[in-house]
């Protein structure tokens, strides 16, 4: 077994939790009928959605500013790596090459990820948490969406769709959301 599963991405849909959140499903390429999902933010998706589609843009987004100020100062991207998963967060390291220098930085997933498909960079997974939060992908339908299964999100996440869900009176989106924070709150 390796010690890690290579991830690519399988899709990115619009998350059921908030209009300013989306589902990025990764699917390793070891094991293609297992994936994952992770809810990230508007710009971090259309970061990532221009390169999928081959949109070319015409001023550098932040990951591409990134990657000049990278080749300025003679850092190279080796691969990026989703470390692990705490409280409903997940974390992940962009390893850099420095000459030979080796050089771990704390990132999110979603920027971790904009940086490594602009690069054609790895996006690591270390098995025994690739295991612990994979899904079949039997559970998830052609159009990406997630059939009963919980997305990954954080409590914070969900307070904060809460109260803004509260603020434009969508009580019946609240009253969910509240629901799923009490779920949260029952498994601790």
């Amino acid at each position: 077994m390796p010690a890690y599963h290579i991830l690519k991405i399988k899709a990115i849909t619009p998350s059921s939790i908030g209009a300013s959140s989306f589902v990025l499903i990764l699917e390793s390429t070891h094991s293609t009928n297992l994936s994952f999902p992770i809810v990230i933010g508007n710009q971090e998706a259309q970061s990532i959605s221009i390169i999928l589609e081959g949109i070319s843009i015409k001023r550098p987004l932040m990951h591409d500013l990134f990657i000049n100020v990278f080749s300025l100062i003679d850092v190279s991207l080796d691969f990026v790596e989703i470390t692990r998963f705490n409280d409903g967060v997940f974390f992940a390291e962009l390893n850099l090459l420095n000459d030979d220098k080796h050089i771990v930085v704390d990132a999110r997933p979603s920027d971790a990820i904009a940086l490594a498909i602009r690069l054609n960079k790895e996006i690591r997974i270390p098995t025994s948490l690739f295991d612990s939060i994979c899904i079949n992908s039997s559970e998830i339908s052609e159009s990406g969406s997630i059939s009963d299964v919980d997305i990954v999100i954080s409590k914070s996440d969900l307070e904060m769709e809460l109260k803004k869900a509260l603020a434009d009176e969508n009580y019946e989106v609240a009253a969910s959301l509240r629901d799923k924070i009490e779920q949260l709150n029952a498994k601790k």
